[in-house]
């Protein structure tokens, strides 16, 4: 029986042996151990159902990269966000707001006071697309059958 990588994730950098298993490192090759995320296509490709401007997906794209695992949410700063992109911290502000706004994110803060973004309202979007998106029909579709 062959044995499946033990990369695990966050900070963890597979062996080259891994690696080589690995699809992300073989497309990226060492750019990919910088790290990566990965992306539902149905976000990409419902980006104006979904009422987001390019700032706003660049902005939500960066929100997610420190989205690491599921029950830890994430908690960038505005201000290191609008370093990366190259825009002011208001503008990036104003893109967090609008995705609260049209329910992409839930805004919250934890028991430190540290300001933390929920992307479990994004996810329940998706899913309530994805039913009519014809690539999750035809992989859902070839699932079942195996």
């Amino acid at each position: 029986m062959e044995q499946k990588p033990t990369y695990s994730g966050y900070m963890d950098t597979p062996s080259p042996a891994e690696a080589a298993a690995l699809p992300i490192y073989t497309k990226y090759g060492e750019a990919a151990v910088a790290g990566f995320q990965a992306v539902p296509d149905l976000l990409l490709k419902n980006q104006s159902k979904l009422e987001l401007s390019a700032t706003d997906l660049v902005v939500l794209l960066n929100i997610l990269m420190h989205w690491w695992y599921p029950d830890q949410k994430p908690f960038p700063r505005s201000t290191t966000i609008a370093q990366r992109i190259g825009l002011t911290p208001r503008t990036v502000q104003r893109s967090m707001q609008h995705l609260e706004k049209v329910g992409l994110l839930k805004k919250e803060t934890d028991d430190s006071g540290r300001v933390i973004f929920d992307p479990e309202p994004l996810v329940h979007r998706l899913e309530e697309i994805a039913p009519s998106d014809p690539d999750y029909l035809v992989r859902k579709a070839r699932r079942n059958t195996t």
